[in-house]
């Protein structure tokens, strides 16, 4: 007997998953690959002589920052949906994990961490921050360099965990550091 095949429509977030991102709403979650996790809070036109004749202004509230995407380039930023609650659960499932060895070199530890923090997705963002904690539990001293990429991936992985499950950037910064604790008790 064969598998039962379920018919009907697909639910929105997997019509969606792994396409990129058309247009912008106000109010929208998304997530700036560069920034982090953020709300669309306004559309705003363009003066005449500027270059692009509309664009998005997106609170990063993990970063205190507002980020200006002209409405022309939306998929040229590599903005991408904000993960669901199902995938963050995952997310600190793989933080409590023992953390994977860095190369030893300096050199090509940071080209490694850099690399992955610049692909955007949420698994890369949480496997660089769980493997540089378990380098910082091991190594104690780490470079200024790499305390920043550990400081921003944390701060980058909070901010979209406190807009997915509604919860304050201190709150899912501890929710971070429990998950982080188990995997280095390990």
């Amino acid at each position: 007997m064969g598998a039962i095949q379920m018919r009907g429509r697909k639910s929105r977030a997997k019509r969606l998953k792994g396409k990129p991102i058309q247009r912008l709403t106000v109010g929208q979650k998304i997530v700036h690959r560069r920034y982090g996790a953020g709300i669309v809070v306004d559309r705003r036109e363009g003066k005449e002589d500027e270059e692009h004749k509309s664009y998005y202004v997106i609170d990063i509230p993990s970063s205190a920052l507002k980020v200006h995407v002209p409405a022309s380039a939306i998929q040229e930023v590599k903005l991408r949906r904000i993960s669901t609650k199902r995938k963050m659960h995952g997310v600190l499932r793989m933080l409590s994990q023992p953390p994977a060895e860095l190369p030893k070199d300096y050199r090509e530890r940071r080209a490694t961490v850099q690399q992955s923090m610049s692909d955007g997705t949420i698994g890369s963002l949480a496997s660089v921050l769980r493997d540089l904690a378990g380098l910082q539990n091991v190594k104690k001293s780490m470079s200024t360099m790499e305390l920043a990429l550990l400081t921003s991936a944390k701060r980058r992985l909070a901010g979209e965990l406190a807009l997915v499950v509604s919860i304050d950037l201190t709150e899912a910064m501890r929710a971070i550091d429990d998950a982080l604790h188990k995997g280095q008790d390990q």
